[in-house]
C-alpha cells in the first residue's frame, strides 16, 4: 500500500467498531453521482468515498456464519480507512439483511448495482449463485468469499465474479484418508440436501471409493429439519466406522450432539464447516473432543494480506470481539484485502475507478490475502473465476494437557501440528 507495511497501517484505537454503513438516501445517491461526473470532468483529483455493498444474512438459518462474515468485512475497511484509505479515498461498506434468503438478496443487489461501485458476495452458495446472474449482466466485479460449490463457476462463463474458496469437493477428502489410514472400512454419509453440502457429499463419495471404503448409509435431509439423534442411530445401525458430511454451523453442532444422544461411537466424526469455528466446544462441551472438520485457513499458519498479518487480523479480532476468529471472518477481511488490491492498482491518476480494469485485475492476480494465497481461472477459461491455488485443511479438537480442549491442524501433513486422535 503506496510502499507502507500492513503493520504500520494498524490502528490504536481499542474501541469497538461502528455498524456498516446501511443504503445512502436517493439524495446522497445522486450527490454522489454528481460528484463522481464532476471529478471526471475536471483535474481535480476524486476524494469521493468508494462505495462496495453486499447482502449479509443478519437474520435467518445462516445467521451465526454470515455475522462472523460481516465482522471481517467491516474490520478490514476501518482498518484501510485507518491507513488513509486506497490512494486517498475512504471505502464506505454498504449492507442490507437477506435474511438467509436469495430472492431477498437478489433484490438488494438488484438495487446495488445501481448506486454503489463494486461488489462483495453474500454468504453461502445458494445466495452467491442466485445473485451473480444480477451483477454479471451488470458488469459489476464481485469477491465471493464463501461460496464453494463449483457449479456456481464451472460451465458459466463468469466474467465479473471471482471466488475465494477451494471446491466444496475436496472438503473432506483429507478426513476419509486419515480414517482409512486408520483402519476404517465402512462410511455414513449425512448432509442437508442444499448446493454447498450435496457438493460436499459428492467428493465424500468419490474419497471413500479412492480408499477403498463402503458407504453404508447415504442420507440426505432437509435444510433446517433433520433429526440428527434419528441420523446417527441409523449410521450406528448400520456399523459405519466414520460419520462423515454435515452442511453449516449449526449442522456441525446438531450432528455432533445426536452421536451422543444416539449413543453411537464411530471411530471418526468429521463435519463441514461447523467444527472450525472456535465457538463449536463451547456449544457442545466435551463432545467436541477428536471431532474433526475442514477449513480453509487456520490462525496458527501465518498469511499476508493488502490491509495485515494474519497475526495483527487475529490480535485485532480479540480485541473486537473477545474470541478467536474463524475462517468466516478472515474469508470477509479477505474478500475486502483483495478488492481493495484490485482497486489500488487500477485506479487512475485522477484517483476514479475502472471496473473493468478490477475485473482484469481479479481474474489474473497470484497474490495473497489474509485467508491464503489467492488466484482463480482465467478469463474465457471452462471454470473463469474460480479458486484454484488455495487448498483446505483437516483440523480436530484435541485434549490441551489442561483440562481443555484445542483445535490442531492434522493434515495435509506437511502443516500438521499433532496426529489424529479417535473416538474408540
Amino acid at each position: 500500500m503506496d510502499g507502507i507495511s500492513p503493520a504500520t497501517r494498524w490502528p490504536d484505537v481499542r474501541t469497538a467498531l461502528p455498524r456498516a454503513r446501511r443504503w445512502p438516501g436517493m439524495k446522497a445517491s445522486i450527490a454522489l453521482v454528481a460528484a463522481l461526473n464532476t471529478a471526471a470532468c475536471t483535474e481535480t483529483r476524486n476524494r469521493e468515498p468508494i462505495y462496495i455493498a453486499a447482502t449479509i444474512s443478519e437474520t435467518g438459518l445462516r445467521s451465526t456464519p454470515a455475522i462472523e462474515m460481516e465482522n471481517g468485512y467491516r474490520m478490514a475497511v476501518e482498518m484501510l480507512n485507518s491507513g488513509g484509505g486506497i490512494q486517498g479515498r475512504e471505502v464506505e461498506l454498504v449492507t442490507a439483511n437477506d435474511e438467509s434468503e436469495p430472492d431477498a438478496a437478489v433484490r438488494h443487489y438488484h438495487a446495488f448495482v445501481e448506486r454503489v461501485d463494486l461488489l462483495l458476495g453474500p454468504y453461502s452458495s445458494p445466495v452467491t449463485a442466485s445473485v451473480l446472474d444480477v451483477t454479471e449482466a451488470a458488469g459489476m466485479p464481485l469477491v465471493a468469499p464463501l461460496a464453494a460449490t463449483p457449479t456456481i463457476w464451472a460451465g458459466k462463463g463468469r466474467e465479473w465474479s471471482v471466488q475465494m474458496l477451494p471446491p466444496a469437493p475436496v472438503y473432506l477428502h483429507g478426513s476419509v484418508e486419515i480414517a482409512a489410514r486408520a483402519g476404517a472400512r465402512t462410511v455414513a454419509l449425512v448432509y442437508e440436501d442444499t448446493q454447498f453440502p450435496a457438493s460436499l457429499a459428492s467428493g465424500v463419495r468419490e474419497a471413500a471409493a479412492a480408499q477403498g471404503l463402503e458407504i453404508v448409509l447415504d442420507q440426505s435431509y432437509p435444510a433446517g429439519e433433520a433429526d440428527h439423534a434419528v441420523l446417527a442411530a441409523a449410521a450406528r445401525d448400520a456399523g459405519a466406522d466414520l460419520y462423515i458430511g454435515g452442511g453449516y454451523y449449526d449442522d456441525a453442532i446438531g450432528l455432533t450432539r445426536g452421536v451422543d444422544e444416539a449413543g453411537y461411537e464411530p471411530l471418526l466424526i468429521s463435519l463441514s464447516s461447523g467444527v472450525a469455528d472456535p465457538r463449536f466446544p463451547e456449544e457442545v462441551g466435551d463432545l467436541a473432543r477428536c471431532v474433526a472438520g475442514n477449513t480453509p485457513w487456520n490462525s496458527t499458519i501465518s498469511t499476508s494480506g493488502f490491509i495485515a498479518e494474519s497475526e495483527r487480523f487475529v490480535e485485532r479480532y480479540e480485541i473486537l470481539y473477545d474470541r478467536r476468529p474463524g475462517f468466516h471472518a478472515a474469508a470477509g477481511f479477505g474478500a475486502v484485502e483483495l478488492m481493495a488490491e484490485a482497486i489500488d492498482a487500477t485506479i487512475s491518476p485522477a484517483g476514479n475507478l475502472d471496473r473493468t480494469a478490477v475485473r482484469d485485475y481479479l481474474f489474473t492476480a497470484s497474490t495473497e490475502t489474509v485467508l491464503g494465497p489467492y488466484g482463480v481461472y482465467p478469463l474465457r477459461d471452462e471454470q473463469a473465476g474460480a479458486q484454484r491455488i488455495l487448498k483446505g485443511l483437516q483440523v480436530q479438537w484435541q485434549d490441551d494437557g489442561e483440562g481443555g480442549l484445542v483445535q490442531r491442524i492434522i493434515h495435509p501433513e506437511a502443516v500438521a501440528q499433532a496426529e489424529p486422535c479417535f473416538s474408540r
